[in-house]
């Protein structure tokens, strides 16, 4: 009798459990989906609503049904926003199509907001339950007005990366005008590229020269887009502006990353040549970017790692083939003299 009350109990709280995440996807689809079909969508999945609030009340609300008469040991509230984060994870990318980037910018904070939230919860179970009941409802909408009225601030960034090759300043330039036929095999191993996906460079090609030529750069085999120069130095500095004159970056990357929309705005770029010896030069790459977002220290992690990545990898393949030039230059010119 003892164990068909035990078994009983624990179809009950499966139920339960079960119940509670199908409503919270419910509810999270059904915030995608609004956000989606607004006009202001994109600032919102930048938002701290959004990133922090939503996954902390829906792990919350979870615990909530999933433990109604408090016995569920605290495993049970660190397991849920895991649960809950790889069936949101696997939903986005199967059902809803996101992007990878989206998804793993956002699984950290979501985690920890999760984590957040189900132990709020956990803390607050002594507290009357229809106060607890009109919390789910006040306040993520309360949240939401109040993040609708502040001004988003705007933050200036650069990201910069530097890379010693083994080379004269006039051996490296032509490579940071442009570069052709750029193998898979090139550049160097990224969590960006390799793990994220972000694609890699192919080719760059410029028309014209000095200030006022436009190069146009290839990712992948769909992504490209335009940097109209605006300094011109050989052997000491190439900048430029970016010019998105597509959607190929935000379509083959994130649909909800624009490089130049309502949260983000990468402005300018440059590559700068410092001889350091006869045979040894610093390149530096640095990008300039504005974030829009009221998440501004979490994104600029993120930019820091993804943009820094795409520095490196494009540093290493100019590194390498000005090493192998000079390389050349210096055994060619070692069987002239001799």
């Amino acid at each position: 009798m003892v164990d068909d009350n035990v078994t009983t109990q624990k179809r009950r709280l499966h139920k339960r459990l079960l119940s509670g995440f199908g409503l919270a996807l419910a509810i999270a689809l059904s915030a995608f989906l609004l956000l989606s079909a607004s006009k202001s969508g994109s600032i919102w999945f930048a938002s701290i609503w959004f990133l922090a609030l939503l996954p902390a009340v829906l792990c919350a609300l979870i615990c909530y049904i999933g433990d109604p008469d408090r016995t569920r040991t605290t495993s049970f509230y660190w397991l849920v926003p895991c649960l809950m984060g790889v069936v949101v994870c696997l939903a986005s990318y199967f059902v809803l199509q996101e992007g990878v980037i989206c998804i793993v910018m956002l699984s950290p904070v979501w985690l920890v907001s999760g984590w957040a939230g189900a132990f709020i919860m956990r803390s607050q179970r002594h507290r009357r339950g229809k106060t607890l009941q009109s919390s789910f409802l006040i306040i993520p909408l309360a949240a939401a007005m109040v993040e609708a009225q502040l001004p988003t601030p705007h933050e200036a960034v650069a990201v910069s990366r530097a890379v010693i090759v083994r080379a004269a300043p006039e051996d490296i330039w032509p490579y940071a005008v442009a570069s052709h036929d750029i193998r898979a095999d090139e550049g160097r191993w990224t969590i960006s590229h390799d793990v994220i996906g972000i694609p890699r460079p192919t080719e760059s090609r410029v028309v014209g020269s000095g200030v006022g030529a436009v190069r146009t750069a290839y990712w992948g085999d769909h992504v490209n887009f335009e940097e109209r120069i605006v300094a011109w130095a050989p052997g000491r500095k190439l900048g430029w502006h970016f010019n998105f004159t597509n959607s190929s970056v935000q379509d083959y990357t994130d649909k909800h990353i624009s490089p130049d929309g309502e949260f983000l705005a990468i402005k300018s770029g440059d590559y700068v040549l410092r001889r350091i010896s006869p045979h040894q030069t610093e390149l530096t790459l640095t990008t300039r970017y504005v974030a829009k977002t009221h998440v501004n220290p979490y994104a600029r992690l993120w930019g820091e790692l993804m943009m820094g990545d795409i520095h490196d990898n494009v540093l290493s393949i100019i590194k390498a083939r000005a090493e192998r030039d000079a390389a050349l230059k210096l055994e060619w010119d070692g069987v002239a003299a001799s």
